[in-house]
């Protein structure tokens, strides 16, 4: 559904409804229901062209809420390709939205998802999945805060950086702080399944550095028996796979490994360079780069 197909004769309620399940998106998304809102959001194709992009506001918003409700749901992937999508259109036009009355909405989004794209990138390590020009924007603002968040003692910048990028959270029942208990709530739930992810993190170096090791030998070299590494292992199996919007299960890990017997075998995805893009982003670069030399010489 684009939004556009409509029957001779004025289209507004399709519009209404339309953009009512944008906005319901977002309602459920402040009440924290994020698998009804993406529910409501499902008859509208977010990959394509629609309604919702002819005005730049409603489009940040969408794509927001949207990667947001992914972003809780664990489908981290799904989430860091749209936060990408729009991050990447924001660089490129940021400047030709400078006169909208929309524009300090605009860079606050922009802020918000940069601290996502961060939080997900941390709890899922993808960077093949983010645009060149996007990574090197999302190191200059969390390149040392994302360092210590693969750590085990970066809790702290998680808080902070959810705290900042998060909606403004409503409870269905209001109270006199119904905002802050919201919030407190939608927190804690964040923060217990950042503390279960870093109790992987060291599985996952290990399992990236040996491609052939048995489970005895791993279990020796992370200081378990082998049936703790056994229950860490279904456990990052469980953490690394998250059910989409039409029930199928997708993976989020950069790697894969399965257990013959008593030897684990990894085998890291290898993900595909564009060079094509990576050199037409820098000869673009240089004719600006000569464009200006030769105004200075003008000059």
């Amino acid at each position: 559904m684009n939004g556009y197909d409509h029957d001779d004769g004025s289209n507004v309620l399709k519009m209404l409804g339309y953009y009512s399940m944008i906005g319901l998106l977002r309602v459920h998304c402040l009440l924290g229901d994020y698998c009804t809102g993406l529910k409501f959001l499902s008859p509208i194709d977010i990959s394509e062209q629609g309604v919702y992009t002819t005005v730049i506001g409603s489009c940040i918003s969408t794509i927001y809420h949207y990667g947001f409700a992914n972003f809780m749901m664990h489908r981290y992937a799904d989430a860091i390709h749209q936060f990408n999508r729009i991050l990447l259109y924001m660089l490129k036009y940021k400047e030709y939205h400078q006169k909208s009355p929309q524009y300090d909405l605009l860079l606050k989004k922009n802020e918000q998802m940069y601290a996502l794209l961060a939080i997900c990138l941390s709890l899922c390590p993808q960077n093949n999945l983010t645009d060149e020009n996007v990574s090197i924007e999302l190191k200059g603002r969390y390149g040392t805060k994302m360092t210590k968040m693969l750590r085990c003692d970066g809790e702290k910048y998680y808080d902070e950086l959810f705290s900042f990028a998060c909606p403004k959270f409503i409870a269905a029942s209001p109270s006199v702080f119904y905002n802050q208990d919201a919030h407190r709530l939608q927190l804690k739930l964040f923060l217990d399944e950042v503390k279960q992810q870093q109790l992987l993190l060291g599985v996952r170096s290990f399992l990236k550095l040996f491609s052939v090791i048995t489970i005895g030998k791993l279990a020796q070299h992370m200081g378990w028996n082998e049936t703790s590494l056994r229950a860490i292992l279904m456990a990052y199996t469980h953490k690394t796979h998250a059910v989409d919007n039409d029930g199928n299960i997708i993976s989020s890990a950069d790697f894969d490994f399965y257990i013959d017997e008593d030897t684990i075998h990894a085998t890291e995805s290898k993900s595909i360079k564009h060079h094509n893009d990576y050199f037409l982003t820098h000869i673009l670069k240089f004719e600006e780069v000569i464009g200006e030399l030769a105004e200075l010489q003008v000059y």
